[in-house]
């Protein structure tokens, strides 16, 4: 399956760290959105700041906003080429069997839809298939905010994205996430194909907040609740 490793076309050194861990596979960098230049950006035509504000009660950052339109191009991408994709940010370490496994990491997302072969954080899982008895096909039941340094994503959850993208306000790894209003289950691969490098994230800090009114305190609270109860309620139904 074809690799797609997302970076900025001047981080030369963390380029060349990411050729070092995918010596055995084959791959092509996509150069990250820069948006400190360019304010007629797509990814601004789709992004609702009222509503982060709102719900949220911050602003989305400048970089949280290219790493969202570079996931967006490689969907587009996926969509484009008919087939599946994996899509890797140029913060990860291969741990495991990656170039052996990306046959069968090609044949289960095609089956899922989406295949998450890294998580920032553990959660509580659902198994859904053992993989050859060393691996397990899993669903997390109650984290958020998991990254998306490395996932596999078919073209028919990639034209799902892109259908409802329009309008987001949360940063790409929520949007993926919220499974009840995108309808697709998010999968993963346990125990996990890459780790996290140990290198510093381009996105920085990722909240803005500036003067909250005593409401925009209370809303994030009440929405936080609402996600709380969307995802055991999806859970239940779909998992």
């Amino acid at each position: 399956m074809k690799v797609f490793v997302i970076s900025m076309k001047n981080s030369t050194d963390r380029r060349l760290k990411v050729e070092q861990a995918l010596a055995n596979v084959s791959f092509e960098f996509f150069d990250a959105d820069n948006l400190s230049d360019n304010s007629e950006h797509f990814i601004f035509s789709l992004y609702s700041p009222e509503k982060t504000k709102k719900y949220k009660g911050y602003e989305l950052t400048v970089p949280e906003l290219g790493c969202f339109a570079s996931h967006i191009s490689l969907w587009r991408k996926c969509v484009e080429l008919g087939e599946s994709i994996l899509i890797l940010e140029d913060n990860i370490e291969v741990v495991s069997e990656l170039p052996e496994y990306l046959d069968k990491v090609h044949e289960l997302s095609d089956k899922y839809g989406i295949l998450k072969i890294y998580n920032l954080f553990k959660s509580n899982y659902k198994v859904f298939e053992e993989v050859e008895g060393k691996y397990k096909v899993v669903s997390n039941l109650k984290k958020s905010g998991l990254g998306t340094q490395a996932y596999a994503i078919s073209p028919r959850v990639a034209q799902i994205y892109l259908n409802i993208v329009p309008g987001f306000f949360e940063p790409v790894d929520n949007f993926m996430e919220h499974e009840w209003r995108t309808k697709q289950t998010v999968y993963s691969l346990i125990p996990y194909l890459v780790q996290r490098g140990p290198v510093n994230s381009t996105i920085g800090k990722r909240k803005l907040k500036n003067g909250m009114s005593a409401w925009s305190k209370v809303m994030p609270e009440l929405y936080r609740s609402y996600i709380t109860i969307r995802r055991a309620m999806y859970n239940k139904l779909f998992k």
